[in-house]
């Protein structure tokens, strides 16, 4: 999946085994649940771990096979 780092400018293409899943879930304040659904990668840039993320449609979420997070 490609990715966009925002340290380096520059777009990555990571590897769907190092991809994790996340689902957000809060109120609104009219009292609506609001989901929003991303995808995370974790990069090693100079020794440093460097999260990207990415915020996808539900139909992108439920199509990818990787764990989901909390």
């Amino acid at each position: 999946m490609e990715f966009f780092n925002l340290k380096t400018k520059q777009k990555v293409e990571i590897p769907d085994n190092q991809l994790k899943k996340r689902r957000s879930v809060r109120t609104t304040s009219g009292g609506k649940r609001q989901e929003r659904y991303a995808v995370i990668a974790e990069v090693h840039e100079g020794g440093k771990p460097l999260q990207l993320y990415k915020f996808v449609n539900k139909e992108t979420f439920d199509r990818l096979d990787v764990p989901e997070s909390n």
